[in-house]
């Protein structure tokens, strides 16, 4: 598989373009530490012809790094003609790679969907100690479309440990209750004000922590429905590491937090994941297109036309203040 390195003296950042684009590796140079998840090594899709397609198709693939949902961000659905499995169809496409040799440090990654009339372009840039996409989503139909479009970092490793704190606004959030995950440790449909939420045992969590690893075997996910600011910050106060995002909350006005914390018992995890996601994303709840759709949540292009945005992270030395 072909790999492509960005690498300054502060972040080095690795993507497969075959394999949906994704972000393999993002590491802070000077102290060597690798921020994104990683669950399995990547293998070409061509491995997994007799287990593909599946409606959990990201589970049969899922490797953890960094990937980009587009049009179905959520579970299995069916939309317009079309069934699509757990976030179709982006992360499952080879991606086309375009150099421009007077830019350093940039790559560009474009890739057209096969079963809906989008193709979506983003240009990847290290700037000093930041992390710079810039994207553009065109509709090559002349009808309106409906989609939804979701980032989805992975953070794990030496990065993800009972020393972590995720900074986000004081925003409403819900816990996810559509999916009825099995194991997880939060109270399913809670409503409240970031950070604290209800327990399944009645206890009141804060969410900007994680617990020690191998203290939990839970898995939980949380929507915060409207975002204002659009930042959201992961420091790890032993590192004294942190990784910090500005994106556009007009175009992606919701985040989606995955606390992965084991997994529960059973598949897909069997114990074994400890991550957590923060999921910048443009609709909600995670139970696919069509669901966004009815419930008016899902983003929209007109005929023939495109959105363009810009989405930056930074990582940085010094724990909380």
């Amino acid at each position: 598989m072909r790999q492509i390195k960005l690498k300054n003296e502060y972040v080095s950042l690795t993507v497969l373009p075959e394999v949906g684009g994704l972000i393999t590796s993002l590491k802070y140079v000077p102290k060597g530490i690798e921020l994104l998840y990683k669950h399995r090594e990547p293998r070409p899709f061509y491995e997994w012809r007799e287990d593909y397609p599946r409606l959990d198709g990201v589970h049969s693939f899922f490797t953890g790094g960094w990937f980009e949902v587009l049009p179905n961000a959520g579970y299995a659905t069916e939309y317009a003609g079309e069934k699509w499995g757990l976030h179709g169809e982006t992360p499952y496409l080879p991606w086309e790679v375009e150099l421009n040799g007077r830019e350093e440090n940039t790559i560009g990654l474009v890739v057209a969907l096969r079963r809906y009339p989008l193709k979506l372009a983003r240009k990847i840039s290290l700037e000093n100690n930041n992390i710079v996409f810039k994207e553009v989503i065109y509709n090559l139909a002349p009808v309106e479309l409906y989609f939804s479009w979701l980032h989805h970092p992975t953070f794990g490793g030496e990065f993800v440990d009972e020393h972590l704190r995720l900074e986000i606004e004081p925003v409403e959030f819900v816990v996810d209750r559509e999916l009825g995950l099995k194991y997880s440790e939060l109270d399913l449909g809670y409503r409240g004000i970031w950070p604290y939420a209800k327990t399944r045992d009645d206890r009141m969590l804060d969410l900007r922590t994680y617990p020690k690893r191998g203290l939990n075997n839970t898995n939980d996910l949380i929507y915060l429905p409207r975002v204002r600011d659009g930042i959201f910050k992961l420091t790890n106060d032993a590192l004294g590491l942190t990784f910090e995002a500005h994106w556009d909350p007009k175009v992606f006005p919701t985040l989606w937090i995955w606390r992965a914390l084991g997994g529960g018992p059973e598949g897909p995890w069997y114990g074994t994941i400890y991550a957590t996601s923060v999921e910048i994303t443009t609709s909600w709840p995670a139970t696919g297109l069509a669901d966004q759709v009815s419930g008016g949540t899902a983003a929209k292009i007109g005929p023939n036309q495109s959105i363009s945005t810009e989405l930056r992270f930074a990582i940085m030395e010094g724990g909380r203040r």
